[in-house]
């Protein structure tokens, strides 16, 4: 498996412009990773989690494909923050959010790393390294869940949504964040 992300093959005046055009992708996506929660997280007519974390890992996938990973990073912690921020998602249980939020910046960068590594630097089928990203992501959470469940620090109604719908949002949200793969 290689590792390597650098821009070694690259002439400076084409560096200087994918530094330009990382810098407008990182502050258009923190910016809207950030917000969705606020927008999409209260509206009672339609599945919060499910809409918020699909678009939430749009953007994920998005950042994994056009963003270094050091420049993903605010798109990995910003979403659980607002997430808390926001108190919507979960409704009376977002407080327990708290406790899950280090877990989910975890999560959500083991996404990240393994859609880049497995696509952009193995050049792996794109949809298979969403699947594989989309199914460690879900199987750590739900094991974080699980442990936190176990050692009752919170309720046991996380343990669906920190699974399977996180599955779930990973893979559409990284299938349609592939869409931009089809302009190339």
């Amino acid at each position: 498996m290689k590792l390597d992300f650098s821009y070694s093959s690259t002439s400076k005046t084409r560096f200087e412009n994918l530094v330009k055009s990382e810098n407008l992708g990182l502050l258009i996506f923190g910016f809207a990773v950030f917000f969705i929660p606020f927008i999409f997280g209260h509206s009672t007519n339609f599945p919060n989690q499910l809409i918020v974390g699909s678009l939430v890992n749009t953007l994920l996938a998005s950042s994994a494909l056009h963003l270094t990973m050091k420049k993903s990073l605010p798109i990995i912690l910003l979403p659980a923050i607002a997430a808390v921020l926001s108190g919507f998602i979960f409704g009376s249980f977002s407080i327990f959010l708290a406790f899950l939020v280090p877990f989910i910046w975890i999560g959500n960068a083991i996404y990240v790393y393994f859609i880049k590594n497995l696509k952009i630097v193995n050049k792996m089928n794109y949809a298979g390294a969403v699947f594989i990203s989309s199914l460690l992501k879900a199987l750590f959470l739900f094991l974080s869940t699980l442990a936190l469940v176990y050692l009752a620090i919170i309720p046991e109604i996380f343990l669906l949504p920190m699974s399977l719908v996180q599955f779930a949002t990973a893979m559409a949200g990284g299938l349609i964040g592939g869409i931009t793969l089809l302009k190339n």
